[in-house]
C-alpha cells in the first residue's frame, strides 16, 4: 500500500509550484502557454494565445486521448457509486442525483485557456453554451499584471462573462511586499488595470483579487493578516474608482486545510461580492488509492474525500457556505474537477464526485451564483489531468448527464 499523505501536508502544494495557475512567461509574446500550467506547453501564438486557425472561431479542436487506466478505474467508480460506507456523513443535496431545474439562477463556466476558440470546441463537445469564462493573464512584472492586452483582444465581441485572476504582486519582480501594497504604493498598476478593462469592453469582469492568497506557495501569501486584507481594500477601491467599472469583486479561497487560515483574511462585507473556493477531487487524507484497492475501496476513498477534505472538514465546502451565508454574501466555485495527480492525492475519474458537486451546487441553501470547471489537462507531467472531454469518459457522462440541463436552463435555451 502507498502511503496516504495527511491534507496539512500536501494542500499548500496544490498548484505544483504554482503549476496549476502558472500563466504565461514575462513576456507574453514570449510565453510558451497562456494558461495556469502549462509551462510545457507547445508553442503557442502571438501574445502567449493559441495558434491562429484561419478564423476558426466555430471550428472543433481536435480531442485527445482517453487515458485507458483512468478509464477502467472510473467504471469501477460508476459502477459502485453511491454505496455509502458506515463513516459517510450526509451531504445536504435539492436533487438526490436527479429531477433539479437549476433554479437557484447559479450561472455556469469554464476554463479553457486564453482562447474563444477553445471554448466553442468545449460548448461544442458539451452540447451546450457557457456564459462565464475563467482566465487568467501573465504575471511576471506589473506590465503584465496592468496591462494584458493579448486577453483583453481573445475575449473582445465574445458573449462570455470574464472571470479574471488578478495578481496582487507580480512573482518576477524583487522587493515588493503585501506591506507595501497595505500602503498604497502599488494603487497605480491597479488602476491602470480597471482603465484597460473598462476600454476593452470589460467593465463587468468577476474580479478574483488575489486568489488562493491561502496557499503559502503563491507570491502574495503572507501570514500578515492585517496587511494582506489591507492591501486587498486598496486594491477594490482603486478599481472601483475608475469611471464606468461595475467591476465584482470575488474573495476566492484555496478549499481545503492550508498552512494560511483564509478565515482570518476576510478583507470586510464592503469589498466582496462574493465568496469563492476553489473546490477539486483532492485529498490527502483520502488518497492515493491502495495497490490492491477493490470497488469497495475506490468508493470509501472517494467519500472519505467528500467527507473530510472537499465538503467537510474544518475548511471544506460545508464551512465556506456557511461562512457566505453569514457575512450575507452568494457562494462561488470559480475552479472545481475531478484530478489525477502525479502524487496520487486526486480521484482520477471519480462520477460519485461529480455527482456530489451537482448536488451542491444545485442546493438552493448553497447560494451558488456561479460554477466553473476547469478544463485542462497538462503537458508538462507535473500538473496532472481535469479534461473531462480528454480524460475521463465516466465523470465526462456523468457531468453531461447532470450539468448540460442546467447550462441550457442557465442560458435560456
Amino acid at each position: 500500500m502507498r502511503a496516504t499523505p495527511s491534507d496539512d501536508a500536501h494542500q499548500s502544494g496544490l498548484s505544483h509550484g504554482n503549476g496549476r495557475h502558472a500563466a504565461p512567461e514575462s513576456d507574453p509574446a514570449a510565453a510558451t502557454s497562456p494558461i495556469p500550467g502549462g509551462p510545457a506547453d507547445p508553442p503557442s501564438g502571438p501574445g502567449g494565445k493559441p495558434p491562429a486557425t484561419g478564423g476558426a472561431r466555430k471550428k472543433l479542436l481536435a480531442a485527445g486521448a482517453v487515458v485507458a487506466l483512468i478509464a477502467l478505474i472510473g467504471v469501477i467508480f460508476a459502477v459502485t457509486q453511491g454505496s455509502d460506507d458506515e463513516t459517510s456523513s450526509p451531504t445536504p443535496s435539492a436533487s438526490a442525483g436527479e429531477g433539479s431545474t437549476g433554479g437557484t439562477g447559479t450561472k455556469f463556466g469554464v476554463f479553457r485557456q486564453t482562447s474563444a476558440d477553445n471554448v466553442e470546441a468545449y460548448q461544442q463537445w458539451l452540447g451546450a453554451d457557457v456564459e462565464y469564462v475563467v482566465d487568467f493573464s501573465a504575471r511576471g512584472t506589473w506590465d503584465n499584471i496592468a496591462n494584458p492586452q493579448y486577453l483583453f483582444d481573445e475575449w473582445a465581441d465574445t458573449p462570455y462573462r470574464l472571470v479574471y485572476g488578478v495578481p496582487l504582486l507580480p512573482t518576477d519582480v524583487e522587493g515588493v511586499s503585501i506591506q507595501a501594497g497595505a500602503a498604497g504604493d502599488y494603487n497605480d498598476y491597479f488602476r491602470n488595470l480597471a482603465d484597460n478593462l473598462v476600454k476593452a469592453g470589460q467593465e463587468d469582469a468577476v474580479l478574483r483579487v488575489g486568489w488562493e492568497f491561502n496557499l503559502e506557495s503563491w507570491k502574495w501569501a503572507s501570514d500578515d493578516a492585517e496587511s494582506w486584507k489591507a492591501f486587498y481594500r486598496n486594491v477594490v477601491e482603486t478599481m472601483r474608482s475608475v469611471d464606468g467599472a461595475k467591476f465584482e469583486f470575488d474573495w476566492n479561497v484555496n478549499g481545503g486545510p492550508n498552512k494560511y487560515d483564509a478565515a482570518n483574511y476576510y478583507p470586510g462585507d464592503d469589498v466582496v461580492d462574493y465568496v469563492g473556493v476553489d473546490a477539486y477531487d483532492v485529498s490527502g487524507a483520502a488518497y492515493p488509492y491502495p495497490d490492491d484497492c477493490d470497488s469497495a475501496c475506490y468508493v470509501k476513498a472517494q467519500k472519505k474525500a467528500w467527507d473530510v477534505s472537499i465538503y467537510g472538514g474544518d475548511r471544506g465546502l460545508q464551512y465556506w457556505s456557511q461562512f457566505a451565508k453569514d457575512h450575507g454574501k452568494p457562494l462561488s466555485i470559480p475552479e472545481w474537477g475531478v484530478w489525477a495527480r502525479p502524487d496520487g492525492i486526486g480521484g482520477h475519474d471519480n462520477p460519485d464526485y461529480i455527482q456530489r458537486m451537482y448536488d451542491f451546487i444545485t442546493d438552493p441553501a448553497n447560494n451558488v451564483a456561479y460554477a466553473a470547471y476547469f478544463e485542462y489537462d497538462y503537458t508538462d507531467g507535473q500538473g496532472g489531468q481535469h479534461s473531462l472531454e480528454n480524460s475521463f469518459p465516466n465523470s465526462a457522462a456523468k457531468f453531461k448527464e447532470l450539468f448540460v440541463p442546467l447550462y441550457q436552463k442557465a442560458d435560456g435555451s
